[in-house]
């Protein structure tokens, strides 16, 4: 069985998954090492815009609680 026969499957909002590619297509498919690994790499991505994302709305939430608490 050839080895470059996987695909990085997309699902909803961040779900990703390592799928076998489809057996009726031809192409530069990966091995499983490598879709897993790009995975890996975007998700690291991701979660870094989260964790910013995140940080700025708390930020929001921190100043909001102030202007409510000295109202």
């Amino acid at each position: 069985m050839d080895n470059r026969r996987y695909v990085v499957a997309y699902g909803d909002l961040m779900e990703r998954s390592v799928s076998p590619a489809p057996e009726n297509e031809s192409g530069d498919f990966l091995t499983k090492e490598e879709a897993a690994r790009r995975i890996v790499v975007e998700m690291d991505g991701v979660i870094i815009l989260a964790k910013r994302t995140r940080n700025r709305a708390m930020r929001i939430l921190r100043a909001e609680r102030k202007k409510g608490g000295a109202a």
